[in-house]
């Protein structure tokens, strides 16, 4: 079975529900860090300028963050 995702996969947000400060959607990055936990599937990422100062983990679930490969 392959993993939804691997470092250095390219993805582009297509939601962030970070309630603070969110990554807008169509931000890009690589895929820094998957962990494919079935509750909570954590992505880390190494976001694209101008996002490049951001160190924001994204949680993939059904009503959180989402994203799409590029």
């Amino acid at each position: 079975m392959q993993p939804e995702f691997t470092p250095g996969d390219r993805i582009k947000v297509v939601l962030c529900t970070d309630e603070h400060d969110p990554v807008p959607a169509g931000a890009t990055g690589t895929v820094t860090h998957w962990n494919p936990h079935p509750l909570i599937r954590q992505l880390g990422v190494a976001w694209d300028v101008p996002h490049d100062h951001r160190r924001l983990m994204l949680t993939l679930t059904d009503d959180g963050d989402r994203v799409t490969r590029i």
